[in-house]
């Protein structure tokens, strides 16, 4: 069986010429274009929980090292506005996904609510969904925030 490539293999990068990060528009047409392209609807939902299960492998257990994650990957300029018991918001200005886009009438950044369900749960110790409800690229929000539901 073929291994699969660990998270630490994956952030290592070796790019003496062209330096260690690729462009957003190469990422954004292979989770735009390229990925609904090949899955068609259904690429808003596996992307979504590749994000989640990334989240997850993490191991972080602290909102401060997530947000640290997100400035080194520049995810965004993320913040957590709400964080009680109860509610949870999380904003995503200048999303890697979205931000700069002419609205398309649809959320877009499953991927990022994925990935921020998934560190929240390793966080918080319980079950969290997310749901985007403000989009840059989608609507033409100023961010794109998460509603998260922590024990559902």
């Amino acid at each position: 069986m073929k291994e699969p490539v660990a998270i630490r293999n994956a952030l290592q990068v070796h790019r003496p010429a062209v330096g260690g990060m690729a462009g957003v528009g190469l990422y954004r047409l292979l989770r735009l274009v390229a990925l609904e392209d090949v899955l068609g609807t259904g690429a808003s939902a596996i992307t979504y929980y590749a994000g989640k299960k990334l989240g997850m492998d993490l191991g972080i257990r602290k909102m401060d090292d997530f947000l640290a994650l997100c400035e080194q990957l520049r995810i965004g300029q993320v913040s957590v506005p709400v964080m009680t018991p109860e509610h949870i918001h999380v904003d995503v200005h200048e999303c890697v996904t979205c931000a700069g886009l002419t609205p398309v009438g649809r959320s877009l950044c499953h991927f990022e609510g994925g990935l921020i369900a998934g560190v929240v749960e390793g966080i918080v110790g319980q079950h969290v969904q997310a749901k985007e409800v403000t989009c840059m690229g989608g609507f033409g929000d100023e961010a794109c925030g998460f509603e998260l539901l922590v024990g559902h």
